[in-house]
């Protein structure tokens, strides 16, 4: 600090200093007139992405048909030494691959998709929750085409294209709340957005989320905001949101336990209060844009089969603005889900998924594929291990062990929700 201090006279010498954990340093350095300016270098942007890779791979042998832009919107949340590591990785099993082949080394599209389920970004490495997910496409999920939609135009459209939000004076929702029965996709269609959006995902439970010291459940909520605003555009993933964050009581205060706790962390995250300063990066006219730019790109999305034991503050516009109800497949929806299941199935020419769909009121889209199973496993039990084709009766004889986990006195509390959202009645199902 001294000799910091004493550098006014001298015009020829400028101290820079670096540093990762800018928590860590003493305020006396951070204050005007030692370290004057500070330069937050954030986790590159696509465009910064993209840049980044032309540089790298200027003098390495890639094949014209590889597409830097869709590299550079694969690898959110990647940083420069990740992306030399990607590229260092697709060159390795390309090389591999030409000794095998006696060809030339040149690296194509498949070598980076290689190396991409290998190298992971390194700004995820300590973070808290599920940082990725087995891709599934909306196609894997059978039916619900209306529920697909709304979550196209409040979370993917937003991230994908918001020059058209911005002209159309739009913002996007800073949250989504997913309910409905057990077993009728909730995860998974939470699990096809994330792949289609090609963004930072974070996974998050309770069970990851609770700590037996006091204030440890708080900071680790706060963490991963953190990490997620550090690696826009992000999803931050809430499964059984009922379990994190419930209902608080009236008294509240010192005595309040860990649930309502982490709740009112939660609602002073998705209102944007807790950005910390060190969260800032890139350049512009102010710390206000920063912060509007940094939380628009984090969306929330939670999961339940409770709704009723949610906090209403949690459920206002401004924090889980859209709130989507997942209902059972009908009919058709039964019948779309035993098409995706029968996929790849050798079915037996008697086989009518028709009739099966109008047979299986009440069962879910867990329930569908479980009996699909069991209709498998009796076929290879009959007819050998060299079965050729499930058959009809299979699938009757399966409908004995397999019961529906839906029943009607499950669904009864939804009946207004059904009315609300333009279904008719529970009899459709």
């Amino acid at each position: 600090l001294t000799l910091l201090d004493g550098f006014d006279g001298d015009r020829d010498v400028v101290v820079v200093g670096t540093t990762n954990r800018p928590d860590a340093l003493d305020p006396a350095l951070r204050r005007p007139g030692r370290f004057d300016r500070e330069v937050i270098i954030g986790t590159p942007t696509l465009k910064q992405r993209k840049a980044i890779l032309q540089v790298i791979t200027s003098k390495m042998p890639v094949s014209r048909a590889v597409d830097l832009d869709e590299l550079a919107q694969m690898t959110v949340g990647y940083v420069g030494a990740d992306l030399t590591a990607l590229c260092r990785e697709a060159a390795v099993l390309a090389l591999l691959r030409a000794d095998k082949h006696q060809g030339s080394p040149a690296i194509e599209g498949a070598d980076f998709h290689a190396a991409f389920k290998k190298i992971q970004p390194s700004s995820f490495r300590s973070a808290i929750g599920l940082l990725d997910v087995r891709p599934v496409d909306w196609e894997e999920i059978g039916g619900l085409e209306d529920v697909k939609l709304k979550l196209k135009q409040s979370i993917e459209w937003p991230l994908r294209f918001p020059q058209a939000f911005a002209r159309m004076g739009l913002k996007p929702p800073r949250g989504l709340l997913l309910h409905g029965p057990p077993g009728c996709a909730k995860t998974t269609l939470v699990r096809a957005l994330a792949t289609s959006c090609r963004c930072a995902f974070v996974s998050l439970s309770g069970a990851e989320l609770f700590s037996p010291f006091v204030g440890d459940s708080e900071k680790a909520l706060a963490q991963v905001f953190r990490q997620a605003r550090a690696n826009t555009p992000a999803i931050v993933f809430l499964d059984e949101i009922d379990s994190v964050a419930g209902w608080r009581s009236a008294g509240g205060g010192a005595g309040c336990d860990v649930q309502e706790r982490v709740l009112s962390v939660l609602l002073t995250e998705l209102d944007g209060v807790g950005l910390r300063a060190t969260e800032m990066r890139g350049s512009g006219s102010g710390q206000a844009e920063f912060e509007e730019v940094l939380n628009q790109n984090v969306m929330v999305v939670a999961a339940t089969n409770r709704p009723d034991v949610l906090d209403d503050a949690l459920l206002r516009p401004g924090r889980l603005d859209r709130v989507l109800y997942i209902p059972p497949p009908d009919q058709k929806g039964r019948l779309s889900v035993l098409q995706v299941c029968t996929k790849n199935m050798p079915l037996a020419p008697d086989v009518s998924l028709e009739s099966l769909a109008a047979e299986t009121r009440f069962f879910s889209g867990a329930d569908l594929r479980n009996l699909c199973r069991e209709a498998a496993l009796l076929a290879l039990q009959e007819d050998g291990l060299d079965a050729a084709a499930v058959r009809q009766e299979h699938f009757l004889r399966s409908l004995g062990p397999v019961r529906p986990s839906l029943r009607h006195t499950d669904l009864t509390p939804y009946e207004n929700l059904f009315k609300r959202e333009g279904l008719s009645t529970l009899e459709d199902i």
